[in-house]
């Protein structure tokens, strides 16, 4: 295979948010009504899992996105200091709309990749990508989904 130049760009991690107070009001409250739940049903261990699981969950919204640097080459896909080998992808899809590229692993446990474009040239990605991945057509999981609906 012939040798190409690798491509890079440089792009935040998710796109931020700003999470208003009544947010963090309704995660607080939330939080305070399961643990009183799981304390009245006997389970304090679980509502101490419950209010730790609140305040990360708010810290991690409070958290601005970090730059990351992307970088795709023969071997593979790098996001920051993740390495995806093509030999472990299975098929990509380019979301236009979203500016993201849609990656399917052949791992269970993380079988889709979400890799934002940032200002990368489509058609250069497109180009490259097809090189070393088919290309089929992928959607977000309803999780990934819902995750953006609430502003992570």
């Amino acid at each position: 295979m012939k040798q190409i130049s690798p491509l890079h760009w440089q792009t935040h991690e998710y796109e931020h948010r700003e999470q208003t107070p009544d947010w963090f009001w309704a995660v607080g409250i939330i939080t305070v009504a399961l643990s009183v739940t799981a304390i009245i049903l006997n389970n304090v261990l679980f509502a101490f899992v419950i209010i730790l699981s609140g305040f990360v969950l708010s810290l991690y919204a409070a958290r601005p996105p970090k730059e990351i640097d992307v970088i795709i080459d023969n071997r593979g896909i790098r996001t920051d200091k993740t390495f995806y080998p093509f030999h472990s992808l299975e098929s990509f899809w380019i979301d236009e709309d979203e500016h993201k590229i849609i990656i399917k692993s052949a791992r269970f446990i993380m079988p889709y990749i979400i890799v934002p474009l940032g200002d990368a040239d489509l058609e250069k990605v497109h180009q490259y990508l097809s090189r070393h991945l088919q290309e089929v057509f992928h959607v977000e999981s309803n999780l990934h989904k819902l995750m953006d609906r609430l502003g992570f």
